[in-house]
């Protein structure tokens, strides 16, 4: 089963970036410029996780996490160029799997994925057990 991952960014360069790093790796990728096509996009297909920035148009990556967390469990790792240090406790209060602060190594961000696949399918088993 290949992973669908879903990268929100209004960043084109950062999307490119990824969408190559991810589909070297083996993943599916689809891609949203802003809040309101993430959320349109999640309306249609729920992907196995989302890569989500916090500064995009239309509507910030604050607004679509909390939409996401009151109907999905979907991983999430949040992409942002705020790393100060109450930001990051904001997104985990919110409900992010992961923060990670631009600039980042495509490669250690992919890592960060398979980790976060890892884990959520192993916690998702888990819960599954008697």
């Amino acid at each position: 089963m290949k992973y669908k991952i879903l990268i929100a960014d209004d960043e084109t360069e950062i999307r490119d970036v990824l969408h190559l790093y991810l589909d070297q790796a083996g993943f599916e990728v689809a891609e949203a410029a802003d809040g309101l096509e993430t959320l349109s996009l999640l309306e249609k297909e729920t992907p196995d996780l989302l890569l989500l920035d916090i500064m995009m148009p239309k509507l910030d990556g604050w607004s679509v996490l909390r939409q996401i967390r009151q109907s999905s469990e979907v991983p999430i790792i949040m992409l942002t160029a705020r790393g100060e240090e109450q930001d990051e406790l904001f997104g985990f209060e919110l409900g992010v799997d992961e923060y990670i602060a631009k600039p980042f190594s495509p490669k250690i961000l992919v890592a960060r994925v398979e980790a976060c696949l890892l884990y959520t399918s192993d916690a998702a088993d888990d819960s599954l057990r008697v």
